[in-house]
């Protein structure tokens, strides 16, 4: 009696050709739809939402293996978590996205450039490595470098944590604050012109030689490119409280991050702001209410980067939600504690001067202690019932701990 081919697991948002490549390599292809709707919320819950769909889609089909294809982060880094929780082989399709292809190649789930078919073809042959048996400190550290260097956002990074908790890995948070402040970044140009291979040549050694879903990292890889020359580096820095902090990317020269405080509860008080030209050079917005519960799931504030692009505003933006790629000026992003849980953010008031000193990674403000905590924090009422978004905003972790359920 033959043997069955091997079943090839596909959940999808939008139909591709991928069904076709996996009967191609020899295997049996079992597309699973995923449904477009979700709940209202932020790139966590996105991604929680994902892997939960993906989880209990899988459970039942007797797969061999996962491919896995999105060009949005939050269902890519959801359908992963899935593949870890059903501890199956996986392979991410490359995304366009050079910061996000190269997190994914340098974790060791996708294949460079050019690499689909025949990493389609090792998937249904059964030699590709259980996800579990990829995700290690060495692929997240490597994967923690190419975010820092490929000068994107921070939601990356917070993905990773969510998959590195998945893993059982600990300690992400100072991986990540340890390594992306050696690891300078390269502007979009240069990422654009030498692509992801490019980029993770670049690393060069700081790159562990880790296995992958072909073979090992390094030997894929192009000969190291010139020297790019750096263009931004992302900067931790820390309040009175060792609990409080907030990233920032920064370009070069830039020692610290001034201004007084415009304080809005909301991105979309924020953005109307920014539009009646109501936000004057010296000002430091701050937008709280943005992170994994307040959002809830963390919100990416799309909108105020747009609306600051489009009036030609550059003041530095301080929230404990995030910042988009291509965010105009500086940004400090997930501030943690969130407002939502009481953070410092939440005692914040208009006209606060606030200072970032970049060089003593400190963040520092005239405000006594004392007055601080006379302030009536941010108002935040955890919502009751049982649907997704409401269970999330009562348990959600911080950003840098993955921002998903507690």
């Amino acid at each position: 009696m033959s043997s069955r081919a091997p079943r090839i697991g596909i959940p999808f948002f939008e139909p591709s050709g991928l069904p076709d490549a996996v009967y191609d390599a020899g295997a049996e292809p079992v597309p699973l739809r995923l449904p477009n709707a979700r709940p209202a919320g932020g790139v966590a819950l996105a991604r929680e939402w994902a892997a939960d769909l993906t989880t209990v889609s899988c459970a039942d089909e007797s797969l061999d293996g996962l491919l896995l294809a999105s060009e949005n982060p939050e269902d890519i880094f959801g359908t992963c978590l899935a593949a870890l929780r059903l501890d199956l082989p996986a392979v991410c399709v490359p995304p366009t996205s050079i910061s996000l292809h190269a997190t994914l190649a340098a974790l060791g789930l996708a294949p460079l450039s050019g690499q689909l078919s025949d990493a389609i073809a090792a998937l249904a042959g059964g030699k590709v490595p259980r996800i579990g048996a990829l995700v290690d400190n060495f692929s997240l550290a490597n994967a923690v470098r190419a975010v820092a260097v490929a000068s994107g956002g921070l939601e990356l990074a917070v993905h990773l944590a969510a998959l590195a908790r998945e893993a059982g890995v600990v300690g992400l948070s100072r991986m990540f604050e340890v390594l992306s402040s050696e690891t300078p970044a390269v502007s979009f140009e240069w990422s654009k012109e030498h692509g992801c291979e490019g980029l993770l040549a670049y690393l060069g050694e700081a790159l562990h030689a880790i296995p992958t879903v072909m073979g090992g990292l390094r030997e894929g890889l192009p000969d190291a490119p010139s020297v790019a020359g750096e263009h931004s580096r992302l900067v931790f820095a820390g309040g009175r409280s060792s609990v409080t902090g907030v990233v920032c990317r920064v370009g070069v020269g830039v020692a610290e991050v001034a201004g007084e405080c415009r304080v809005f509860e909301a991105e979309k008080v924020a953005v109307r702001a920014v539009e009646s030209g109501e936000v004057e050079e010296g000002a430091l917005l701050v937008v709280r209410g943005c992170g994994p519960r307040g959002g809830p799931g963390l919100l990416r504030l799309d909108g105020l980067a747009g609306a600051m692009r489009e009036a030609g505003v550059s003041v530095p933006v301080l929230t404990d939600g995030l910042a988009p790629e291509e965010a105009p000026g500086v940004w400090g992003s997930l501030f943690a504690p969130e407002a939502a849980v009481g953070g410092v953010i939440g005692r914040l008031r208009d006209g606060d001067v606030l200072r970032l000193d970049l060089m003593e990674g400190r963040i520092k403000t005239a405000v006594g202690a004392e007055e601080f905590a006379e302030r009536t924090p941010y108002g935040y009422d955890p919502p009751s019932g049982a649907g997704y978004a409401n269970r999330l905003a009562r348990s959600a972790l911080p950003g840098l701990e993955g921002g998903g359920f507690g």
